[in-house]
Order: structure tokens, then sequence, then C-alpha cells
């Protein structure tokens, strides 16, 4: 009597067992290569998300610091822009910026201010510039002080 565990039929061969193992192994190289990509993205999109909220602080720094007028006047044609040059960012250990901002003549009232992002990354230093449209006049709180005190030195 023939065992029929012991037939040649039952079982895996060693041509079969390989395969099955570069399939698996062909799977799971796959799987990595694409949480590799994955974590890359990911790390792109939060490094993105900060230069963001680093370019919304600055920006408010530029509109309270940057925009002086030496005469005293809030007229646009009084006021200067004063560039912000390597400024540290809180919240972000080694992230500085700079504001520059440029005039054009044909659109008098406005700024183009440059923001310059500078930081380490693999003791490699990278530069990302954003550009932002600013309203040459004073910020809010200046001209509601200015309006307030003309009504005061008009009574």
């Amino acid at each position: 009597m023939v065992d029929p565990r012991h037939t040649p039929e039952a079982g895996f061969t060693l041509a079969e067992m390989l395969a099955a193992l570069a399939i698996l192994l062909f799977g799971v190289t796959a799987l990595l290569g694409g949480l590799t990509t994955s974590v890359g993205l990911r790390r792109t999109a939060d490094a993105r998300l900060e230069l963001c909220a680093a370019c919304d602080y600055a920006m408010h720094r530029v509109q309270h610091e940057a925009i002086v007028s030496p005469t005293g006047g809030g007229l646009p044609n009084e006021l200067e822009f004063k560039p912000l040059l390597d400024q540290p960012t809180p919240g972000f250990p080694g992230l500085t910026w700079s504001a520059k901002a440029t005039t054009d003549e044909t659109r008098p009232f406005l700024w183009l201010v440059t923001l310059t992002f500078r930081w380490f990354d693999a003791s490699e230093e990278i530069t990302t510039e954003f550009l932002r449209v600013l309203p040459r006049q004073l910020p809010l709180r200046e001209r509601v002080r200015a309006f307030r005190n003309e009504g005061e030195a008009s009574r």
C-alpha cells in the first residue's frame, strides 16, 4: 500500500517555491518603494506648510515694521520701505528670512515685496523666494491713530 502523502504529486517542488518567493519579494519591494516615495512627499508637504506659515509671519512683521514715514505723514508718496534682513523665525530653528521691496512706476501705490527664506537641510543651504504685493500705506493701527489725532487737533 502506498502512502498518499508521499506520492510525487503531493507538495511543492523547489522551482515552485522559488517562483512564489520571487513574487513575494517583488511585492514587498514595490510596497517599500511606494512607502519611501510617500514619506518623501509627506516631508515636502510639511516643509511647504511650515514655509507658508513662516511667510504669513514675515508679512505681518513687514506690514508693521518695514513701512516707515520719515516725515510723519501718512501719504503713500511719503512712505519708505525699510528692508528687513536675516530675521529669525520663532518656532522654526535655523530658518531666517529677508524682505526687500521694489516699486513699479506704473503702480506707485504698490510695493512688490520679495521674501527670501534660508535654512540648512543636510548641511546644504536651501533658499526659497516668495513674492507678495503690499499696498503702499501705513498699517491700519497707524492710520487710525493719525485719523484720531487729526480729529482731536481740529477741535
